[in-house]
C-alpha cells in the first residue's frame, strides 16, 4: 500500500521557489532603494528606504501565503523589474528615456494582466449589449456635440484644446509612419499630468480623415469616450437597482435607455466632452473599480471554506482592481481621488469583518493585500521615477492654492453645473436603495468613494465642471434608480418620465420657463461670444505679424483674453496647422499664469517683438497667486519696467465685457538683467501679499535664468 501512495515532495523543493522569491524581493528592494537615492539625493533617506520596504514587505508576505503558480509568476515579474532597475542605476539614461522604459514596462504589464483576466472570465464577458448601446449613445453624443458647437460657436481653449492638439500630433505621427516613435512617446507620457493615451483613438480617426478637423475629433471623441461612459453609468444604476430587489430589463435598448437617462440627469458631463475634453471615459474605469471592489469585498467576506475556488477569484479581483486604479490615474490624474475613495471605503468596511466573524480567511486577505501592493507599485513605476527628483513640483495642495475658492462659491456653482432637481432625485433614489437593498455593498462603495473623493479634491482646489465626474457615479447611480424602477414596472411610464425630464433639462426653448438652478444651465449651449468679429481681426493681425523673427505674445489669463487664446485662434482658420511652429513658420512664447505652478514671468518674454496686453489686467484665479501675470501687465500698461521697452501702437481689440487687448511694439531690447529685475519685482509683489498666502514657489521656477 505504501508503495502505491504518492510521495510528498521533498521539503527543500517546496521551499526553493519561495526562498527564491524572498531573495529576488530583497535584491529588488535594494535596487529600488539605490535608484531612489540616486534620484533624490542622499539627504532624503526616508523615502528611498520606505520604497524599498514597500517592495520587500509584500514580497515576504506573498512568498509563504501563495500557491506555487503565483510564487513562480511573481518571481519572474520581480526578476524582470530588477533587471530594469539595475539598468537604470548603471546605464543612467536620460530622464525621458527612463520614464519611457518604465512606462513601457507598466503598459506591457497592464496589457498582459488584462488579457489574462479576459481569458479567465471566458464567456462570462457579456459585451454585445454594452457595445451596441455605446454605439447608439455615441451617435447621440456626436450629434449633440455638433449641435452644441454650431449653436454656441464655441472656441476650444486651454485644457479643452490640449487633447485635440495631442490628437493632431498623433495623427501626424501615424500619417508619417512613425508608429514606433508614437508608442515611445505614449509610454513616456505616463509621467505627465496629461498622458497621450486618451489621444490615441481620436488621433487614429483624425489620421484617417483630417488631422485638423474639429468635426472629426468630436465625432471620434463621442464614439470612443462618451458613449461608453454613459453605458457605464447606466450599468451602475442597473446593478444598484438589482441589489434593491428589482429585476431591471436587459439588452442593448435597455442600456441605451439608462445611458440616455444619465445624459438627461447629468448633461454637464456630456457638454464637457462636446467642448473637447475626453475625461468622461474615466467613468468606465470607475464603474469597473466599483464592480470589482464589490466582488472583492464579497470574496474576502466568505468563510475559509472552498478556499481552492475562492482564493484564485480573490487574486484575480485584486489584479483587476489594481488595473482599474492604474487606468484611472493614467487617464486623468485627479481620478486618483476616486481610486483612493474606493480603497478607503473597502478598507473601512473590511476592517470590521474579523471582529464580526468567528472565522476570517487571513491568508486569503494577506495574499490579496500583498499582491495588490506589488501590482500598484509596478504600475506606478514610471510616475515614481519622474516625481522623485522633484517632489515639490507635485505638492498639489500648494501648487493649486490659486484654484481654491470659498465653499459658498462652490455651492452656488452646483446649481449651474448639476442642478437642484437631479440632486433631489439622487437623494430620493439613495433613500429608496438604502431601504430596499438586501445587499448594500455596491451602494456603500459608490456613496463612500464619492464622498471621500470630493473631500480629498476640495483639499486641493475648487472643482471645474469636468471635476464633477468624481461624484457622477453616486449622483447618477442614485438619480436613475427611481426611473429604472418605473421602467422595470411599466416601460411606457418610464419612457414618458424620461421624455418629460429630458425636455425640461435639455430644451433651450423651455429653459426660460424653468426656475434658474432647477436644471444645469451649463448643459445648454451658451450664447456665442459677442466679440467673434474682433477675435477674427485679432487672428488676422497675429497671423500677419507673427514669425520666428517677430514673435507676438500676450499677457492675460482670463477666458476673455489670455496668451493661450492668441495661440489658439488658429482654430478660426483651421486650414492653418497649429504645428507650423515645429517647421519654423510660426513661433510663440508660453507665458506664466500661476505663481505656484509656473513661477516667475517667463524669461523668454524678452524675445517678444509685439506684446498684446489685456486691459484691465486679466486674471481668472485668486489674484494674489497671479502676480506673474499682474506685475508685467501693469508695467506694460503704465510704460514702466519692462513696459519702458515698448510703445503703444494705437491698435486695440475690443473684446466682451469691456476688455481691451492693447497692442505694444518693442522699441528697445530686453536684456537678461531686465528679466532678472522683473523677477525680483514679481517676488516682492508676491511677498507683499496676504500673510496666509499658501503655496511655495518651486525652486526650479524661481531659479530659472533667461
Amino acid at each position: 500500500m505504501s508503495a502505491l501512495a504518492p510521495s510528498a515532495p521533498p521539503l527543500a523543493s517546496a521551499l526553493t521557489p519561495r526562498l527564491a522569491l524572498a531573495g529576488i524581493g530583497g535584491i529588488l528592494a535594494a535596487l529600488v532603494t539605490w535608484l531612489a537615492f540616486q534620484l533624490l539625493g542622499e539627504e532624503a533617506v526616508g523615502i528611498p528606504l520606505g520604497l524599498g520596504l514597500a517592495v520587500l514587505a509584500p514580497t515576504l508576505a506573498l512568498a509563504p501565503l501563495s500557491p506555487a503558480a503565483v510564487v513562480d509568476r511573481t518571481l519572474k515579474i520581480e526578476a524582470g523589474f530588477a533587471c530594469a532597475v539595475a539598468f537604470a542605476i548603471f546605464a543612467r539614461p536620460e530622464p525621458d528615456m527612463l520614464s519611457a522604459l518604465f512606462g513601457a514596462l507598466a503598459l506591457a504589464g497592464a496589457a498582459v494582466g488584462a488579457v489574462q483576466l479576459a481569458r479567465a472570465n471566458g464567456r462570462a464577458l457579456a459585451w454585445r449589449a454594452p457595445v451596441a448601446a455605446a454605439l447608439i449613445l455615441g451617435a447621440l453624443a456626436a450629434a449633440h456635440a455638433l449641435y452644441y458647437v454650431a449653436a454656441s460657436q464655441d472656441l476650444m481653449i486651454a485644457d479643452f484644446m490640449r487633447n485635440r492638439l495631442v490628437s493632431s500630433a498623433v495623427a501626424q505621427k501615424i500619417a508619417n509612419g512613425q508608429i514606433a516613435q508614437l508608442l515611445l512617446l505614449a509610454a513616456a507620457s505616463l509621467k505627465e499630468d496629461y498622458s497621450w493615451l486618451p489621444a490615441l483613438p481620436t488621433g487614429v480617426a483624425m489620421a484617417a480623415f483630417s488631422p485638423l478637423s474639429r468635426t472629426v475629433y468630436q465625432i471620434a471623441l463621442a464614439f470612443a469616450f462618451v458613449g461608453p461612459a454613459l453605458v457605464a453609468l447606466g450599468m451602475l444604476a442597473r446593478d444598484l437597482v438589482a441589489r434593491a430587489g428589482v429585476k431591471p430589463p436587459s439588452g442593448a435598448l435597455a442600456l441605451a435607455f439608462l445611458g440616455l437617462a444619465a445624459f438627461a440627469a447629468y448633461p454637464t458631463g456630456v457638454v464637457v466632452a462636446a467642448r473637447g475634453m475626453p475625461d468622461a471615459f474615466g467613468l468606465v474605469f470607475v464603474v469597473l473599480a466599483l464592480r470589482h471592489g464589490e466582488k472583492f469585498w464579497r470574496a474576502l467576506s466568505l468563510a475559509p471554506r472552498h478556499e481552492a475556488l475562492i482564493a484564485p477569484l480573490a487574486r484575480r479581483l485584486t489584479l483587476a482592481l489594481s488595473l482599474d486604479l492604474f487606468a484611472m490615474f493614467v487617464f486623468r490624474r485627479w481620478y486618483v481621488f476616486l481610486g483612493a475613495g474606493v480603497l478607503a471605503t473597502l478598507a473601512l468596511c473590511l476592517a470590521a469583518r474579523p471582529l464580526q466573524a468567528a472565522q476570517f480567511a487571513w491568508g486569503r486577505a494577506g495574499q490579496c493585500v500583498a499582491l495588490g501592493a506589488l501590482a500598484c507599485l509596478a504600475l506606478a513605476a514610471p510616475i515614481l521615477v519622474d516625481w522623485l527628483p522633484n517632489l515639490r513640483a507635485h505638492d498639489y495642495v500648494d501648487a493649486y492654492a490659486a484654484y481654491r475658492k470659498p465653499l459658498a462659491v462652490d455651492a452656488m456653482r452646483v446649481a449651474d453645473w448639476v442642478g437642484l432637481a437631479p440632486l433631489a432625485l439622487a437623494f430620493v433614489g439613495a433613500i429608496l436603495l438604502l431601504r430596499q437593498s438586501a445587499d448594500k455593498r455596491l451602494l456603500i462603495l459608490t456613496l463612500g468613494s464619492a464622498a471621500i473623493a470630493a473631500g480629498l479634491f476640495l483639499r486641493i482646489q475648487s472643482p471645474a465642471p469636468h471635476h464633477y465626474y468624481l461624484v457622477a457615479p453616486a449622483l447618477i447611480g442614485c438619480a436613475l434608480a427611481p426611473l429604472s424602477m418605473l421602467f422595470a414596472a411599466r416601460r411606457w411610464i418610464g419612457v414618458t418620465a424620461l421624455a418629460v425630464w429630458a425636455a425640461l433639462a435639455l430644451t433651450p426653448g423651455l429653459a426660460a420657463y424653468v426656475p434658474h438652478g432647477l436644471f444645469a444651465s451649463y448643459g445648454l449651449p451658451h450664447a456665442p461670444r459677442p466679440d467673434l468679429a474682433e477675435l477674427a481681426r485679432l487672428r488676422a493681425f497675429v497671423d500677419a505679424r507673427n514669425s520666428p523673427d517677430s514673435i507676438v505674445c500676450g499677457i492675460g489669463s482670463s477666458y476673455v483674453f489670455s496668451g493661450q487664446l492668441i495661440g489658439e485662434l488658429w482654430q478660426m482658420a483651421p486650414e492653418r496647422s497649429p504645428f507650423d511652429a515645429a517647421r519654423g513658420q510660426r513661433a510663440s512664447v508660453q507665458m506664466s499664469d500661476v505663481d505656484t505652478v509656473e513661477g516667475a514671468p517667463n524669461p523668454a518674454m524678452k524675445t517678444c517683438a509685439t506684446m498684446i496686453v489685456g486691459s484691465p489686467v486679466q486674471t481668472h484665479l485668486i489674484p494674489d497667486y497671479q502676480q506673474t501675470v499682474i506685475v508685467p501687465a501693469r508695467e506694460m500698461l503704465a510704460g514702466v519696467g519692462v513696459g519702458a521697452h515698448y510703445r503703444r501702437t494705437g491698435e486695440a481689440f475690443h473684446l466682451e465685457g469691456g476688455v481691451e487687448a492693447i497692442v505694444f511694439e518693442r522699441v528697445a531690447p530686453l536684456t537678461d538683467a531686465d528679466m532678472e529685475a522683473l523677477k525680483a519685482r514679481w517676488l516682492a509683489a508676491r511677498n507683499a501679499g496676504p500673510l496666509d498666502l499658501r503655496g511655495v514657489i518651486d525652486p526650479e521656477n524661481l531659479s530659472r535664468s533667461p
